[in-house]
């Protein structure tokens, strides 16, 4: 167990994230509708990985940094892409066609309801556009995302990230942990975007920077659905490159962690 996931008494284990060229032994691919289900499954010990073709939703290959976005793959291409995270398609012709036709052909209610009406994520298609537009650009380095605890990485396996589940209290420990050994006090980011993305992309992102930061993440609507009966409502996610987590366990014994402050909360909360 690493010093920070004892010293804040982690519900779920830091999850360990990584490339391979290879699934590992015993592990298949499943598609479930949201790859956020392979999170909550991971968390609580299982090995899983996902593929670019592996996952039904269309944004998880992109957010795992696995593929490009590709919108014309959407229902109705791109337009419909740009109004399903914004406006919805049920205000012309062809989208309410597509809406029809994924409902009769038995699509999730909740992502007909979703395409219909729209997430309402950006306020104009085009601030989608921009949005995607932003993310940056990522060449896979292998053809399977694997996560898994990690207190279970085998001696060959080396994460490229290492994510925390937490609550507010213990996010707060990690925001204050992150900026611990560093100048300034912007070391930790909170970018607008799916819950993948938060996992996998922009961290992905990060790593490759000589002064990455953290992610904070399922501030995603739609990811928190999803998680919110397996892993509970309170949790929030932080995700940073494995040189940053390397160097906060480094710092966590000499910092607040072993001090007045966080003892007292972490006795407040056994007193609850």
């Amino acid at each position: 167990m690493t010093r920070i996931e004892q010293s804040l008494e982690l519900k779920y284990p830091p999850l360990a994230i990584f490339f391979s060229r290879e699934l590992p032994a015993g592990v298949k691919l499943s598609s479930p509708l949201c790859s956020m289900l392979l999170i909550a499954q991971a968390a609580k010990g299982a090995t899983v990985a996902l593929s670019k073709d592996s996952c039904r939703c269309h944004g998880a290959a992109s957010g795992f940094g696995l593929d490009a976005f590709k919108l014309d793959d959407f229902p109705g291409g791109s337009e419909a892409f740009l109004r399903f995270l914004s406006v919805g398609n049920e205000d012309w012709e062809l989208g309410r066609t597509l809406r029809d036709q994924l409902e009769k052909g038995g699509a999730p209610k909740i992502f007909v309801t979703e395409f219909s009406e729209g997430e309402g994520f950006c306020k104009t298609p085009v601030l989608v556009q921009d949005w995607i537009d932003s993310m940056p650009e990522f060449e896979p380095e292998g053809p399977y995302v694997v996560i898994k605890p990690l207190g279970e990485l085998l001696e060959k396996e080396r994460p490229k990230v290492v994510s925390f589940l937490v609550n507010p209290d213990q996010l707060s420990a990690l925001v204050v942990l992150a900026n611990f050994a560093r100048k300034g006090s912007d070391n930790v980011r909170i970018p607008f975007g799916p819950g993948c993305a938060c996992f996998g992309l922009y961290a992905f992102d990060e790593a490759r920077k000589d002064e990455p930061k953290a992610i904070i993440g399922l501030t995603d609507i739609s990811a928190r659905y999803y998680l919110g009966k397996p892993l509970g409502r309170e949790i929030l996610s932080f995700t940073v490159p494995r040189n940053m987590f390397e160097e906060m366990e480094s710092n966590a014994q000499e910092s607040f962690l072993t001090r007045f402050a966080w003892k007292a909360m972490m006795e407040k909360k056994h007193s609850a």
